[in-house]
């Protein structure tokens, strides 16, 4: 079973992953927060620019995080985590107060066992 280390960011350590993101033949590499509380995963809308993607041609979602509402739309694409690559329902979002891409439950946590120590 692979493990990960948690990473130093700022004041503390955090379940934080890079990850690879993949849409037709375009590929980005990034770090993302796991995040048990997160319905879906969220990235920078960058990122979805980056790959390709039309972001507003997706499902457009409101989201409600600690403090904020943001908008996003899901897209299905694949990730790389470790040395598994999975589907994964992803929303993309550039109004996200912050710096980190979340990876939440949906499709993401079905794929690993998740266990924080």
């Amino acid at each position: 079973m692979k493990t990960f280390p948690y990473i130093y960011r700022g004041n503390g350590y955090y379940p934080i992953i890079e990850v690879t993101l993949f849409h037709g033949t375009n590929i980005f590499r990034t770090d993302a927060l796991i995040d048990s509380g997160a319905n879906i995963s969220v990235f920078q809308g960058e990122i979805a620019e980056i790959l390709g993607i039309n972001i507003t041609k997706g499902e457009k979602r409101i989201f409600q995080g600690v403090g904020a509402k943001v908008t996003g739309y899901i897209h299905n694409i694949e990730i790389l985590v470790g040395t598994d690559r999975i589907n994964c329902r992803v929303a993309f979002s550039n109004e996200m107060s912050t710096s980190l891409n979340i990876l939440g439950r949906d499709n993401f946590f079905k794929h690993f066992i998740v266990k924080f120590d």
